[in-house]
């Protein structure tokens, strides 16, 4: 089942045809339960990894609590056992016994219940990504490449982070050639312990969808966004409430997504550039908190799970990776938002 981004309430480019000059295409990833097979486009999912490839890992946590990624699981599949029961005749959650007590021991313990005692942790497997299933990756990869994989610390503070991340989990991208892992890995590594449950991704199949998005207003000449708002301003006085904003329905989409162009909804615009060479970044993988807000609820689709993947980053926001256009081997960088 496909899940489309309905129909934009309008044009922008009717009133204002200068953005055309401005649009640039993103996949919505439309992340969704499932049972990915490493040969598959997934968040979540198995890895297509060389079983002669060493496995990445982070050193730096040494003896560091934190939760185990397979109790991350089961306190999720927990909550949504709980929450689709009947309600007790107090409007109580109906937990078992067993439940409730599994429920106690994390709050207990400020939901880090579990140890590890020191040595390398592996990272985890967040996703993967096929150009064959996902429109706008093809830009984006190196000569040769057809495969983006992406893996990530799931502690949310490293001595290296970049500025821009604030505290986000440390990740590695790679790219490779599907074709030529022929003898892939069986079973992936996993660290011992997440920081939280919310880095620990749920298994999900994609429906990518390639849709069109305009330029945060910041990125916008300061004329053109005056008569934007004024505009907006118009139009919310002879139609109300139900009128459209550019900045939450006609501009960038909410969700997992794949290019396209980054919001600064959270700070004033921050430019991303290149370390090794000052060139401007472009944002490659949006890792959304959220499918959609109620702000943004013209981009739908409903009905649909808000919080598919598990993960939540930051306040509840989204955590972008840059990538360099002059050169895809420059190192990438993080921002949260």
């Amino acid at each position: 089942m496909t899940a489309p981004t309905p129909y934009r309430p309008l044009d922008i480019t009717i009133p204002f045809p200068e953005l055309a000059a401005w649009a640039r295409t993103t996949t919505r990833l439309h992340p969704r339960p499932g049972n990915p097979t490493a040969a598959d486009s997934s968040v979540g999912g198995p890895l297509l990894w060389p079983a002669d490839e060493p496995w990445p890992v982070c050193e730096e946590h040494g003896r560091v609590a934190g939760i185990t990624p397979e109790r991350a699981r089961r306190y999720r599949r927990v909550l949504r056992e709980v929450y689709a029961r009947p309600r007790t005749a107090d409007g109580s959650l109906a937990y078992t016994e067993a439940e409730q007590a599994e429920m106690d021991e994390l709050q207990d313990t400020c939901h880090r219940p579990d140890r590890h005692d020191g040595g390398p942790l592996p990272l985890l497997a967040l996703a993967q990504f096929h150009t064959r299933d996902v429109p706008d990756l093809a830009a984006f990869a190196p000569p040769g490449k057809d495969l983006l994989q992406v893996l990530w610390c799931p502690f949310y503070e490293h001595a290296d982070d970049d500025p821009f991340s604030e505290y986000g989990p440390s990740t590695r991208l790679v790219w490779r050639r599907a074709a030529d892992v022929t003898d892939p890995l069986a079973v992936l590594p996993e660290p011992a312990v997440a920081d939280r449950h919310s880095y620990v991704p749920e298994p999900c199949v994609l429906q990518p969808e390639q849709v069109v998005e305009y330029p945060y207003a910041d990125y916008l000449p300061d004329e053109l966004v005056a008569r934007i708002d004024a505009w907006e301003d118009d139009l919310r006085a002879r139609i109300g409430k139900k009128a459209p904003w550019y900045q939450y329905d006609l501009s960038i989409a909410p969700g997992w997504k794949i290019g396209g162009w980054d919001s600064w909804h959270k700070t004033d615009l921050i430019r991303v550039y290149c370390d090794a060479c000052g060139t401007e970044m472009r944002v490659l993988l949006t890792i959304a908190s959220y499918e959609s807000h109620a702000a943004e609820g013209s981009w739908g689709p409903f009905p649909a799970p808000d919080t598919p993947t598990g993960i939540r980053v930051g306040r509840d926001g989204e955590y972008r990776a840059f990538v360099c256009p002059a050169d895809p081997a420059h190192p990438h960088r993080m921002s949260m938002q």
